[in-house]
């Protein structure tokens, strides 16, 4: 009984955490260690969301920033079981390349969804942050 009650409560911390960190959403264009130029979203807490692949033309990557501001139904998504049996994500453009994975898995489908969902919405006043200057 107090191991449902328990898990009744983490679902709905983890929802609100879920629907909450979407108000805040944060773009970091950023160079990588191969001096290529990436891009990331953060959540409300700060916490990685989705991470890009490297692009050889910083230009390129604000550009996939601002593409995904403007309209982010415009990606598919794919999701995936991982090694440990979690689900992840990746953001495909309509030619099929990927252009952003999610950084960490999900115990569940359904939490993937959710954390996609409130991206869609979260993504259209995210702030961008351009890491590279520093």
């Amino acid at each position: 009984m107090i191991c449902r009650m328990v898990a009744a409560i983490a679902a709905v911390v983890a929802f609100s955490n879920f629907t909450h960190a979407a108000e805040k959403y944060a773009f970091e264009i950023y160079a990588d260690k191969a001096a290529e130029t990436r891009w990331r979203l953060k959540d409300g807490e700060g916490t990685i969301i989705v991470t890009s692949q490297g692009y050889s033309k910083k230009a390129d990557a604000a550009k996939m920033v601002e593409n995904l501001k403007a309209d982010m139904s415009k990606y598919t998504v794919e999701y995936s079981e991982d090694k440990k049996k979690e689900t992840r994500f990746n953001l495909k453009a309509k030619n099929g390349q990927v252009v952003g994975s999610s950084n960490k898995g999900y115990a569940t489908k359904a939490d993937a969804e959710k954390v996609v969902e409130a991206m869609k919405t979260g993504t259209k006043d995210a702030t961008v942050k351009d890491e590279t200057k520093k």
